[in-house]
């Protein structure tokens, strides 16, 4: 009969986390995006505030997380040294490099676009677990899920930047003439995806909702915030979302993988450390952050070179991000991830 009436199944979803962590902070991170979008477009609180109290608080300290499960992680310098250092070596010296070649603007587009990308790839791969996790894994659907959510994260910016406003970035090229076909481009995905919708709902098949809530959650944020806010204002908005979902998910990785008696003997004493005690890993974090992100902004203001020396954390961690996340190569990963 739902096949006949239209009305899907309703079955208990299944989260990656926990129900409630899930929603509070892989979802519901959302609403700390939301909250940055009010104060800085809607109560004009100063960018320079808002920008490092995200910088600081959220930014810095996850790519102590990734830190913390990579450098700080005895069997992961063992196992992957090529990797770890090579990335270390290669992103530290590249914006020095870039800097004394003349190509500081290139750095800082470079640094942005690849920031930009590595938020959306994270969102990419919430969406894919979540699909896992609730067997929402038809071909055609895996397709169309992953051309949704990139066309509608990549538009807001790129309208914005490359249709619209190329000089907030410096760009001299403008690309308007080509907005009335992005737009068609856009407008068909979401028809086609909508209909795919439709189309499931009538042949009964189970609604995905963590899958639908993220969606919904995070893709208005970036039209929104992409709409009404300037690039300095846009960077804290969108990524602050991402940190808290990285945090989550790092501290369930760490938590389920450093948990062991042999934690510290296998791994280090760090990641053992602060697998065990949420303060201690919040407080290690904000060390680490304030440690390089104060003289890393005060060194940049006055010396180019340092600006691209500091360059090389965000750089190295969304090379590394890209590699230690692949699940399919990783058993190890799966298990910590509890999606065997």
């Amino acid at each position: 009969m739902a096949a006949l009436d239209g009305a899907a199944p309703t079955l208990a979803p299944r989260w990656i986390i926990s129900r409630a962590v899930d929603l509070w902070l892989v979802i519901g991170s959302a609403a700390a995006g939301y909250l940055y979008l009010l104060l800085g477009a809607g109560w004009h609180v100063p960018i320079t505030l808002l920008w490092w109290l995200w910088s600081v608080g959220f930014d810095g300290t996850h790519i102590f997380a990734t830190a913390s499960r990579t450098f700080f992680d005895a069997q992961a310098r063992r196992r992957d040294a090529r990797l770890l250092y090579g990335s270390l070596a290669f992103f530290f010296s590249l914006g020095p490099v870039m800097v004394l070649l003349g190509g500081v603007k290139y750095l800082a587009l470079l640094v942005g676009v690849w920031a930009y990308y590595h938020v959306v790839r994270q969102h990419y791969g919430f969406m894919v677990m979540y699909k896992v996790k609730n067997r929402d894994l038809a071909p055609v659907d895996n397709l169309l899920d992953w051309v949704f959510l990139t066309v509608m994260l990549v538009f807001p910016p790129f309208q914005r930047f490359f249709l619209r406003h190329p000089e907030e970035l410096g760009l001299r090229v403008r690309l308007g003439a080509m907005e009335p076909a992005v737009w068609v481009l856009v407008g068909a995905t979401g028809a086609v995806w909508a209909a795919r919708q439709w189309i499931r709902r009538r042949s009964a098949v189970p609604v995905d909702w963590p899958k639908m809530l993220l969606l919904g959650a995070i893709i208005p944020l970036h039209w929104m915030t992409f709409a009404w806010m300037n690039w300095q204002a846009a960077v804290p908005t969108v990524t602050i979302v991402h940190n808290l979902q990285y945090h989550a998910i790092i501290w369930f990785h760490n938590r389920n993988r450093y948990s062991g008696e042999r934690a510290a003997a296998e791994h280090g004493r760090i990641p053992a450390a602060v697998s065990r005690s949420l303060l201690v890993y919040a407080a290690v974090g904000l060390g680490f952050s304030l440690l390089y992100r104060v003289p890393g902004f005060e060194l940049g203001k006055v010396s180019e070179l340092a600006f691209g020396f500091f360059c090389g954390f965000g750089l190295t961690h969304y090379y590394l991000d890209s590699r230690i996340w692949r699940v399919r190569h990783d058993p190890g990963l799966r298990e910590a991830l509890e999606l065997g």
